[in-house]
């Protein structure tokens, strides 16, 4: 299953970088056809308005996957960061880490997404090439902010395990600082739970993104399910052009499904008790 999940996962990025380089189309190029079926010109064929699907999928790629590591990453980081600065420090900052993130968790984030993109994304202040730069920094940092909590609860008990153990006490014996401590004695014991974290992080940011674009929420023109949704729109399904929505829909399932499956296996390959050890 590990292989099977990184081989897909490692297939859609190629398509993502590659794809743009092996199509002449734009994904905003109207094309004089209209609702042909996937052919070797067209390998996911002509939507019903005359958009090259592969073209809107390669290029929408891009986007969704930029949105998705931003965001991946920022929720990882901030949350592995004040999990563990709280787990080790304790006390006060403890006590305010536990508050915000209970406050995270009351609130809806997909509910605070669409009013926050509608402000900032939709009225984007940015116009011109740079536009589409902002509002993928933008949404990225917004859905990481809203994520965070969780990871940092997780990993607030991480650290509070290990900072009572032998290897720990031996470093403050040796007269190593906090900040040294939690980066030479704690982050390498908690790597492989960083990475499993950022596994998850991804395929929630990656089902966010995909929910806000059909809401109208999108990081750009060619989102790939704001093209989608579109497509849904003027027509498609009624008019019988299956492969505008069902070829660009497999492709993010896949992705998506992928990374939750991949976080199973890292479990076992991480976790002696996963595989009956």
């Amino acid at each position: 299953m590990f292989w099977l999940c990184v081989s897909a996962i490692l297939a859609v990025i190629a398509l993502a970088i590659i794809g743009p380089f092996l199509t002449p189309y734009k994904p905003n190029q109207v094309l004089p056809v209209r609702s042909q079926p996937p052919s070797w010109e067209h390998p996911f064929g002509v939507d019903n308005m005359g958009y090259d699907v592969f073209s809107a999928t390669v290029y929408g790629l891009r986007v969704s996957l930029s949105v998705g590591l931003i965001a991946a990453l920022i929720a990882t980081i901030v949350g592995v960061g004040l999990g563990i600065i709280a787990g080790y420090v304790g006390g006060v900052t403890d006590s305010v880490l536990d508050g915000l993130t209970i406050l995270l968790l009351m609130l809806p984030p997909a509910f605070l997404l669409v009013i926050l993109g509608t402000f900032y994304i939709l009225g984007a202040p940015v116009t011109g090439p740079f536009k589409d730069l902002y509002t993928i920094v933008l949404l990225g940092v917004m859905t990481g902010l809203l994520s965070w909590h969780w990871t940092a609860r997780a990993t607030r008990s991480i650290a509070s395990a290990l900072k009572v153990s032998d290897f720990v006490a031996v470093s403050k014996l040796s007269g190593n600082s906090t900040l040294k401590i939690i980066f030479k004695d704690l982050l390498p014991n908690m790597a492989s739970y960083v990475l499993l974290v950022f596994v998850i992080q991804l395929a929630n940011a990656l089902g966010t993104i995909v929910t806000l674009e059909f809401l109208g929420i999108k990081a750009s023109d060619w989102s790939l399910f704001a093209r989608v949704q579109q497509w849904l729109q003027m027509g498609a399904l009624v008019s019988g052009v299956w492969w505008a929505w069902l070829l660009p829909g497999i492709v993010i399932v896949v992705l998506i499904t992928s990374l939750y499956l991949l976080v199973n296996s890292l479990e076992e390959i991480f976790n002696p008790r996963a595989r009956g050890e």
